[in-house]
């Protein structure tokens, strides 16, 4: 031996290819903050050569879909907003044994349509009328009501507005006054309250797939409250009668620390299962209500979906009242619910919500490497076209071959996304295309599921 000290090198493993993210400048700095940490990087138009996800606040065109490749995720599906529109126009066919979303403009006027045909499993959102269009038939009713002696309360939401923006509770007909479309609703006039306060809840839904349906409910979510003793004899305090969180954040009493619920105007969901424990109330009873008002509001939607979108996934936000006799009453269904930050409990609640979505979404690192593969392909064929064309005859289009398909697996749970449909074998053989039959028959499972 010679004393020279032997050394062996080697070789560092391949570091895998970059997940892209394409979003606006306005999108939800959360999930752009989820995203980098787990070594994600921004889309940059001109300099990226792939995408894995591209999230919008707003719809997607029809050729952006069309052009959704293997390797990338689209945050919306086509003909699916139906449930997210307040505003009501007349219905083309109001007799149909099936609910058509192409025929249908608003939530609560598909609900009161599949209410009309299949009874009362449909009776979880309030009277509701569309302004202008049913004010005559709401000032008939208002009319009715008068001569029997009942005074009730409604409360108007203007269609295009959102954050509780020009919200207001009325007895009067004198006080209805808009100048916009809008929603008006019989106002829940007996919410359960938690130490005088009123309270919503903000429930995080995700849809994986609608051919087949594929529904997933988070276990944590908002419970949202009003900052000022509810009082019916004062219709005009917002922050008694509202609770939603841009109304409330400007309340004088926001950061008292209010009897009961504390400081701020938002709890967990976890913390208010922890006070239903408390006070011995069935959490897991209302739960259940609440996922099937889920599943029924989405059902009619699914039809719409006639291809399988393996690219595509939704996240809305369901918004839910609870009466005192622990009824819940779908207020409203939100597209690109808000992911802002402006509270520990949202923080602790958003972050892993959208990491959730995201694994959800059933982006890996094998789509990157895919990504990488087609964008180097593509890129030898325009530096190469003829030479590419004689090495590969299945490239005579002028195009990459793109990564072949695989069909998507839907697990029952995903972080603290559990799946509530399908929910049996009967329903899971009937979520394929729904059609007629099939949505006549998973209704009739729902009920036998969820309320008996």
């Amino acid at each position: 031996m010679n004393g020279d000290t032997a050394t062996t090198t080697h070789a560092l493993p391949d570091k895998p290819p970059a997940m892209y993210y394409r979003m606006s400048d306005t999108g939800p700095d959360l999930l752009r903050t989820v995203l980098e940490k787990k070594g994600w990087l921004p889309y940059i138009e001109g300099e990226s050569s792939y995408w894995n996800l591209w999230w919008k606040g707003s719809r997607y065109r029809t050729v952006d879909y069309e052009a959704c490749l293997p390797f990338q995720r689209l945050n919306h599906f086509p003909k699916t907003a139906v449930i997210t529109r307040k505003v009501i126009l007349p219905l083309t066919n109001a007799n149909a044994v099936f609910i058509s979303a192409k025929k249908q403009d608003s939530l609560f006027r598909m609900l009161k349509t599949m209410r009309g045909i299949y009874g009362a499993v449909f009776d979880f959102f309030p009277h509701t009328f569309s302004l202008p269009n049913d004010y005559i038939r709401f000032v008939r009713l208002y009319a009715e009501e008068e001569e029997k002696g009942e005074k009730s309360t409604w409360i108007c939401k203007p269609a295009d507005l959102s954050r509780g923006r020009k919200i207001f509770v009325f007895r009067n007909l004198q006080h209805l006054q808009y100048d916009c479309n809008a929603i008006l609703q019989r106002y829940i006039p007996n919410p359960m309250l938690i130490s005088g306060y009123k309270f919503d809840l903000r429930c995080y839904v995700c849809v994986r797939s609608f051919n087949p349906l594929n529904i997933y409910l988070y276990n944590e979510g908002l419970t949202r409250f009003a900052t000022a003793p509810y009082d019916m004899q004062n219709l005009t305090n917002q922050f008694s009668h509202l609770t939603n969180t841009s109304i409330n954040k400007l309340s004088p009493t926001l950061n008292d620390s209010k009897e009961g619920v504390g400081a701020g105007c938002k709890w967990t969901l976890g913390k208010l299962r922890e006070y239903f424990k408390t006070e011995q109330l069935p959490f897991d009873k209302l739960w259940d209500r609440m996922k099937a008002i889920m599943i029924l509001t989405l059902l009619p939607v699914a039809s719409e979906v006639k291809e399988p979108l393996e690219g595509c996934f939704e996240l809305y936000g369901f918004d839910i009242i609870v009466d005192e006799s622990l009824r819940p009453w779908l207020l409203e269904v939100n597209l690109s619910p808000a992911l802002t930050v402006d509270s520990d409990v949202d923080v602790q609640v958003k972050t892993p919500l959208l990491d959730d979505v995201v694994r959800l979404s059933g982006i890996s690192e094998a789509d990157a490497d895919e990504a990488v593969k087609y964008t180097t392909q593509q890129t030898r064929m325009k530096a190469e076209p003829r030479l590419f064309r004689k090495k590969s005859p299945m490239s005579l289009s002028g195009t990459p071959t793109l990564p072949k398909k695989t069909r998507p697996t839907y697990p029952d749970s995903v972080g603290s996304f559990v799946k509530i449909f399908p929910f049996n074998e009967a329903t899971k053989a009937e979520s394929v295309q729904i059609g007629k039959s099939q949505l006549k028959n998973t209704i009739q499972e729902v009920k036998r599921h969820f309320f008996q």
